[in-house]
């Protein structure tokens, strides 16, 4: 097990957060069901999600798949029950949804794409703009400049 799966789920829920999205820890869920809790992880790195069922200090990988895809089924069975989680990650954007016997009993979702407007000054959020579109662009100017550069080295 890795260091993310390997996190206590009720530490985790203490701080009244559901589900997390960051670039270094990656996507992270975790549904009440059943007395037992499915704790999801996606790596926005790597394309690996994990999906743990934890019932007390007892917690069981259920599926570990590497996925590029938007959209990931995870199928599985506990305690006569079928379980599907189904994983739909886009950019900055990421929803859960929990399904048992077919029927979808709860969902996430989070975004962290777009930008942010005070509603009460109606002025926009330059603090969290820099912050989240900053590193993209100059990430992207890099990339781009190194291109360009090769291209002209190549073709000189």
């Amino acid at each position: 097990m890795n260091h993310n799966t390997e996190h206590s789920a009720a530490a985790e829920r203490s701080e009244n957060t559901r589900m997390k999205m960051t670039m270094q820890r990656g996507i992270e869920a975790w549904f009440d069901v059943d007395d037992i809790t499915i704790h999801v992880w996606a790596s926005t790195w790597s394309g690996r999600e994990v999906v743990t069922v934890c019932q007390g200090q007892q917690k069981r990988v259920v599926s570990d798949k590497r996925s590029w895809r938007f959209s990931t089924p995870h199928e599985f069975e506990h305690d006569g029950q079928h379980y599907r989680v189904l994983l739909l990650v886009g950019f900055g954007k990421a929803t859960i949804e929990l399904s048992r016997n077919r029927v979808l009993i709860d969902s996430d979702e989070i975004n962290k794409s777009g930008i942010r407007i005070d509603p009460a000054t109606g002025r926009l959020d330059w603090k969290y703009a820099l912050k989240e579109l900053g590193l993209p662009l100059l990430a992207g100017l890099a990339v781009g400049a190194s291109f360009g550069y090769l291209a002209g080295v190549v073709f000189k």
